[in-house]
C-alpha cells in the first residue's frame, strides 16, 4: 500500500509541477512589457508609445502558488486513511479522509483568495511568494514524513 501511495503522490506532484510551470510561462508571456504604437491623426506620423510595467515577482508568486498546491495535495495523498492526530481533520474513525481534505482544501483556497485580494491593493508578490514557498517546504516535509507511516488498518493489524 505504501508503494502505491508514494507513486500516486509522485504522479500528482509531477502533474501539478508541469501544469504550474505552464501557468507560470503563460503568465510570463502575458505580463511582459509591451510597446504599442499608433499613427497620429493630424498630419505627419507621430509615435505614441505606451509601456505597461511588469509586476515585480508576479511569476514567482504564481509558481509559489503551484508549489503550495502540489505540496498540499502530496500531504493529503500521503495522509489518506492514516491515523490523524488533529481532531479537527480526523474523520469518524480517527483517520484522515474526506472531512480532512475538505477542511484543508478550504483553508488553502481561502489563503490564496486572500492573497489575490491583498495583491490588488499592494503588489508585494515576492513577499507572498516567499511565504508560500516556506509553507510548501513545510507541507512537503510533512508529506515525506507521512509516506513512511503505515495506514491505520495496517497499524492495528486489520487489512483493508
Amino acid at each position: 500500500m505504501l508503494t502505491r501511495v508514494s507513486r500516486a503522490a509522485q504522479v500528482i506532484l509531477l502533474s501539478v509541477a508541469v501544469h504550474g510551470t505552464a501557468l507560470a510561462q503563460s503568465a510570463a508571456v502575458a505580463s511582459q512589457s509591451f510597446v504599442s504604437s499608433r499613427i497620429g491623426v493630424r498630419g505627419g506620423v507621430g509615435l505614441d508609445r505606451t509601456v505597461k510595467a511588469e509586476h515585480s515577482g508576479r511569476n514567482l508568486w504564481i509558481a509559489s502558488v503551484a508549489a503550495l498546491t502540489a505540496a498540499s495535495v502530496a500531504d493529503g495523498v500521503t495522509s489518506w486513511h492514516k491515523s490523524e492526530s488533529n481532531r479537527m481533520l480526523a474523520g469518524s474513525g480517527g483517520t484522515f479522509g474526506a472531512k480532512g481534505v475538505g477542511i484543508k482544501g478550504g483553508v488553502n483556497a481561502l489563503w490564496i483568495a486572500g492573497q489575490v485580494v491583498a495583491l490588488k491593493k499592494n503588489a508585494s508578490h515576492r513577499t507572498l511568494a516567499i511565504v508560500n514557498l516556506a509553507g510548501a517546504s513545510v507541507l512537503g516535509a510533512i508529506a515525506f514524513r507521512n509516506s513512511g507511516i503505515g495506514t491505520a488498518g495496517a497499524m492495528s493489524g486489520v487489512s483493508r
